[in-house]
């Protein structure tokens, strides 16, 4: 895959293609700090359109930070859907530091994804286990492979004991519901003067309870996080109840993720093993 020959697909000459510092689930190049090229693996085109349509409709939001700038059509290549955007300059964030800015940002980016038609959200995330990667149908047959695979792990115990029950009280829930980033990571934020100056890849953002937006940023930003996000949004005592559930299955979930793409040979084996020790941490959450 040659980054320079794709960008000339919008009539961009490249000069020189690099790749971000930090991780992704997709090929993303920076090319001559003036443009982003990502190259989509795990969505289908529609899916893709419908996240820049999503972009389009933040742009007149008002918000203190920069979401990404989609430049020109989204195009079909080999590889999958290749989209070009502007560069957006800053410093990757880091777990543990600055972690109630962060809350502070997604808050404010929640309240302004909770003013949107959610006809405008590129997929619907309130579904079990066995809808959230297309390659795992079957959690139950999941656990089986990954026994197979790897031998016996205390996570995948958690895993068939709890994944029915998880599900359940989650669909019980009456929260509400808007469209959310749910990929709240450090690595997806950039820095500038101190301040949150851009929040990028918003690749799953989709309908879900709200309050599963702050157990997704808590999770992969660390302590104060919470803390952050109650500044900028009145989060109700029946949303902090659901917390612990909604943290084991947001575990859950991400297994069952990266063992789909694990399926698919996208992911390693040892990187679903490490989210089944995640799970093991919280195998103490009460189901209500």
């Amino acid at each position: 895959m040659d980054p320079v020959e794709i960008a000339r697909g919008w009539g961009v000459s490249a000069r020189s293609a690099r790749r971000p510092d930090q991780g992704t689930n997709n090929s993303v190049w920076i090319l001559d700090d003036g443009y982003v090229l990502r190259v989509y693996q795990n969505l289908p085109l529609d899916r893709v359109l419908a996240e820049h349509r999503l972009l389009a409709a933040l742009g007149p939001a008002g918000l203190s930070f920069r979401v990404p700038t989609p430049v020109g059509p989204v195009l079909e290549t080999a590889a999958g859907p290749a989209a070009l955007f502007e560069y957006l300059p800053g410093t990757a964030g880091r777990r543990g530091a600055d972690v109630e800015a962060m809350g502070a940002a997604l808050g404010e980016l929640d309240l302004a994804l909770g003013t949107l038609d959610p006809a405008l959200a590129p997929t619907d995330w309130r579904v079990p286990l066995s809808e959230v990667h297309p390659a795992v149908p079957d959690v139950d047959a999941l656990v089986g492979d990954l026994r197979a695979a790897c031998g016996p792990h205390p996570g995948l115990d958690v895993l068939d004991r709890r994944a029915a029950e998880t599900d359940a009280a989650y669909r019980k829930m009456d929260l509400p519901v808007q469209i959310c980033h749910l990929d709240f990571a450090p690595g997806n934020l950039l820095f500038a003067d101190g301040r949150v100056s851009a929040v990028l890849d918003f690749e799953i953002a989709g309908l879900d309870l709200r309050v599963s937006d702050l157990v997704a940023g808590a999770l992969q930003c660390g302590p104060g996080f919470v803390r952050g996000y109650r500044s900028i949004v009145d989060v109700s005592e029946a949303e902090l109840a659901a917390v612990p559930v909604l943290t084991l299955l947001r575990a859950m979930s991400s297994v069952v993720w990266r063992a789909g793409r694990w399926r698919q040979g996208l992911s390693t084996l040892d990187e679903v093993v490490e989210r089944l020790a995640e799970i093991v941490l919280l195998a103490e959450a009460p189901v209500a």
